[in-house]
């Protein structure tokens, strides 16, 4: 047990300063919108409609048909039968 807990300690401080690290000046920041269109869809199909459609107010990439869409997956994914 002891053993076991002090190798995870290690682990857990190894991956805080791995995250806590500054991003090399160099490397462009990661954007949502570097996600491919389906990972971004199965992203928002797991939220409530109501939150995508507030994020379609603000964001005017998701206002376009990623907004329908994910809505869309979400219903289906819900066994909802859509026109």
């Amino acid at each position: 047990f002891l053993a076991m807990s002090a190798l995870s300690r290690r682990r857990s401080r190894r991956l805080a300063s791995a995250t806590t690290a500054a991003p090399s000046p160099t490397t462009p920041p990661f954007r949502l919108l570097d996600l491919p269109t389906d990972l971004l869809l199965r992203a928002l199909s797991r939220c409530d409609p109501a939150d995508i459609a507030r994020v379609a107010a603000v964001s005017l990439l998701f206002h376009a048909s990623l907004a329908l869409e994910g809505i869309r997956l979400w219903a289906q994914e819900r066994g909802f039968e859509l026109p």
